[in-house]
Order: C-alpha cells, then sequence, then structure tokens
C-alpha cells in the first residue's frame, strides 16, 4: 500500500510538474509568423495604419523597409510587426526601428499599463510612455521562444541580420484608446559602436557612466529626428 502511495504521489508531483511548465511558458501559444495578409500599408518610407492609431509613421531615407509579420503573441493579442532599418557600408545592421501594433483579442480581460515608465516623449500629437537601456547583446544566450522579441529577432535573422553585440535601447508606447487593451509599440536600437562605446561602459561600474544621460538624449532625439508621426485623415 505504502508502495502505491510512494507511486501515485509521485505521478501526482510530475504532473503537475509538467503542467506548470507548460501553462506558464506563454511563448508555447504564440502562432506561427505570417507575412501576408498584414494590415498596416507601407509606401516607400510611410507606414500607414488605419486604425489602432490612424496614423502615418514616416522614416528618414536613411532606413528602408525589410518587410514585417503577424501573429498571435502569447495566444492572447494579435500583433503585427514591421522592420524598417539602416545599415552599414558593409550591409551589417547598425539601427533598427521594430514596430509593433498589438491589441487583446476580444474577450481577454488583461489591459497594458506603462505607468512605471520614466520618460515620456511626444512625436507629434502623440505621447509615448518611454523607456531606455543600454544592451551588450550575446547572440548564443539561451533564450524564451515565443515572445515578441524572439519572433523580432528571428524576422531579422531571416533576413541576414543580427543585433549590434552593443547597443542603445529605447521603448516608446502609445496606448490607443481608453480601453487600454491596444497599443502602438516603437522600439529604436541603434549601434553604439558608433559613438566609441560599449553597454558595460555605460553600466554603473563602467567607464563611461557619467555619459549615459548624455547617450540616452542623443538616442531618444534621433528618434524625434528620423521619425515623424503623423495622424491620418481617414473620412476622405
Amino acid at each position: 500500500m505504502k508502495k502505491l502511495i510512494l507511486i501515485i504521489s509521485i505521478i501526482v508531483i510530475a504532473s503537475l510538474a509538467i503542467a506548470y511548465w507548460y501553462f506558464s511558458d506563454r511563448g508555447r501559444f504564440t502562432t506561427a509568423p505570417e507575412f501576408t495578409g498584414l494590415s498596416r500599408i507601407v509606401s516607400g518610407n510611410d507606414l500607414t495604419s488605419k486604425y489602432d492609431p490612424s496614423a502615418i509613421l514616416r522614416f528618414d531615407s536613411i532606413f528602408h523597409h525589410i518587410g514585417g509579420q503577424k501573429f498571435i503573441l502569447y495566444g492572447v493579442a494579435d500583433t503585427e510587426q514591421h522592420f524598417f532599418i539602416e545599415t552599414t557600408n558593409d550591409n551589417k545592421l547598425k539601427s533598427v526601428f521594430w514596430i509593433q501594433y498589438e491589441a487583446y483579442l476580444p474577450g481577454r480581460r488583461n489591459t497594458y499599463n506603462y505607468d512605471d515608465s520614466p520618460l515620456r516623449v511626444t512625436l507629434g500629437d502623440y505621447e509615448f510612455y518611454t523607456d531606455t537601456d543600454e544592451v551588450e547583446y550575446d547572440p548564443s544566450r539561451k533564450r524564451s521562444k515565443g515572445t515578441d522579441g524572439a519572433m523580432a529577432r528571428q524576422f531579422l535573422a531571416s533576413k541576414g541580420y543580427s543585433l549590434p553585440k552593443d547597443f542603445a535601447y529605447a521603448r516608446l508606447v502609445y496606448l490607443t484608446d481608453d480601453s487600454n487593451k491596444k497599443e502602438l509599440m516603437i522600439i529604436f536600437i541603434d549601434d553604439l559602436l558608433t559613438q566609441g562605446l560599449t553597454a558595460s561602459d555605460l553600466k554603473d561600474i563602467g567607464a563611461f557612466t557619467a555619459r549615459w544621460s548624455e547617450v540616452e538624449q542623443s538616442h531618444l532625439d534621433r528618434v524625434r529626428n528620423t521619425l515623424t508621426v503623423l495622424p491620418l485623415d481617414i473620412s476622405n
């Protein structure tokens, strides 16, 4: 009897562990990307969305569009990504605008909240919750699959690009209505090598820690100077 109880206990514990592992890994529920039938339209360096929000994102001519994809993120949010990149003379990735339109599926109670984002950036008539960071990127490090970041890196890799080893990062998020269930996210990544810096230089114990505020401001200024957000008149 004791042996039977022990076996049942082991089975129950193992089942609970497997269930926890399966359901706690949200990336397992992200669908495979689709590359056609995208809702947003690209013409030249204009990315036009007729909804959420109705706006045109106009990029500087140094950037070019390499495509987009859509998927259901974590099984709960309709997601569409687009990528505008700047390359070096040897066609390596220098900078990238990663644009993401995201909305929770009907019936989901989830909402977005960025009140803890420390910065605000205004582009045109739109105010974005903003976070920044310096990042040391190791492509060999094991990362979760099925996240929006994993999907973005996978897309870039399919086009022959990898993120720079050290880069400045900014995430700008605009909540498109009062429901807080829809967002436009703009991520801008720029190679720090062009400034002769590494991410570790700018960390708390780095050689150039005091320069981070300058680098951060320059990074955000580059967003402002290379991206214009215009309202789209959909009444015509």
